[in-house]
């Protein structure tokens, strides 16, 4: 162990939580960007037409691109470094939010949906990365809670703050405020995160093994835990984002809401995912790395209750406390995988790659819970209650099998 210690490069404190701010910046953004749509979906598929299914791809196709990038952003933070790949996304969710401003069409907005998607491709594995870079692993819990907890503030914004824009300045108010965000995203990524040879391998393995260490995709695939986390976070999001995307829309026409106040009990479930990410954040520092699997395991099975009675809330009242108790507990889930993805790689040479992989299947879940919730309440004559068993279904799987990780790298925790 003193050996261990003896090789690990020293922590800067300022340095990190500096360059986590930078990739903060367009994690928080690119959030807003993704969740300008539910709250004007209704809006949204009346003024163009859409079907519920149709409207679905405005979130889906923004997933799409960024399940395409995620797996290759891997090899471009290898390649570029962290700070370089920040401001590459950061660019992309500028030019993506910029051609939305402008949008005549549908095509056309899902073009621009497709450049933020690219964003999202890059942002899901850099922020994160950005952690590995500058964080010890023992440190990493709280600090990846802070990137999930960006999330889940940007996504209460844009759920209280979509209508009054669109209501004062129409689609285009909405549109400019995440082009100003965006902007800010920029500046933050460029001036923040240190240069790529400021970046520290803190002896998650042996240092000079990894950096000569030669990438065995063979014997990374040939490790279960590789295909598990993923997994479990596709059918995370096929709930989540299902539910997130179409719940404002079913509190208006299944329960009888205005859209203000649907939108401000679906924001509820972000809301509270603030305090509940810095909690898994240090449980996730405190309890033994082999035992983290069970934080998000547990976790899941209580979402499978969740996703069962999402859609079957006769009130907004009671809709409103499920979304409270769902969001405190969903925050749970992604600050866990992105945790644990590092603990189970054979050596820190493949550290990129798994924070791609986890967020391949992040997107993948992101890409199809829209989808496959608009195309089954449409295939059931809009009842949204036929989604409930598919939903709670998925998460118990990706409960149980969350129980058969396996830690395989080493580690400097005590």
């Amino acid at each position: 162990m003193d050996v261990l210690k003896k090789d690990v490069p020293a922590y800067k404190p300022k340095t990190a939580w500096l360059a986590l701010l930078g990739g903060l910046g367009i994690y928080f953004v690119n959030a807003a960007a993704q969740n300008k749509i539910p709250p004007i979906l209704l809006d949204l598929t009346e003024m163009m037409g859409l079907s519920l299914a149709d409207a679905g791809w405005t979130m889906s196709v923004m997933s799409l691109a960024g399940l395409i990038l995620a797996l290759p952003a891997g090899g471009i933070i290898m390649k570029l470094g962290v700070r370089w790949t920040t401001v590459i996304a950061a660019l992309f969710q500028l030019a993506g939010s910029l051609l939305c401003t402008v949008a005549s069409d549908f095509i056309m907005l899902l073009i621009s949906r497709a450049l933020e998607g690219i964003a999202l491709g890059l942002c899901n594995v850099v922020s994160f990365a950005v952690v590995t870079s500058f964080f010890p692993p023992e440190k990493r819990g709280i600090p990846n809670s802070l990137v999930t907890a960006s999330f889940t503030l940007a996504t209460f914004m844009m759920m209280n703050v979509a209508v009054p824009l669109q209501t004062g300045f129409g689609f285009a108010g909405l549109w400019w405020f995440v082009d100003i965000l965006s902007v800010l995203a920029v500046a933050a990524a460029f001036f923040l995160i240190p240069s790529k040879d400021k970046e520290i391998d803190f002896g998650d393995n042996d240092k000079e093994a990894a950096k000569g260490e030669k990438v065995d995709f063979k014997k990374l695939l040939s490790t279960p835990a590789i295909w598990i986390v993923p997994i479990v976070f596709v059918v995370f999001n096929i709930g989540y984002y299902g539910i997130s995307t179409y719940m404002p829309t079913y509190l208006v026409e299944g329960v009888g809401a205005d859209q203000a106040t649907a939108n401000f009990a679906t924001s509820l479930n972000s809301l509270v995912g603030l305090p509940s990410a810095l909690i898994v954040g240090f449980l996730l520092n405190k309890v033994k790395i082999k035992n983290r699997k069970y934080i998000a395991a547990l976790t899941m099975f209580g979402l499978a209750v969740c996703y069962f009675m999402s859609f079957g809330m006769p009130t907004v009242l009671s809709a409103a406390i499920l979304l409270v108790f769902m969001g405190f507990i969903c925050t749970f889930v992604p600050v866990s995988l992105y945790t644990i993805g590092p603990d189970i790689i054979p050596s820190a040479a493949y550290a990129a790659i798994i924070l791609a992989i986890v967020t391949f299947g992040q997107n993948l879940g992101m890409t199809l819970g829209p989808l496959v919730v608009g195309y089954i309440v449409d295939a059931f004559g809009g009842n949204f209650t036929a989604c409930s068993i598919p939903l709670a279904l998925l998460a118990a799987v990706g409960g149980f099998i969350m129980l058969f990780v396996k830690v395989k790298g080493k580690t400097l925790q005590k």
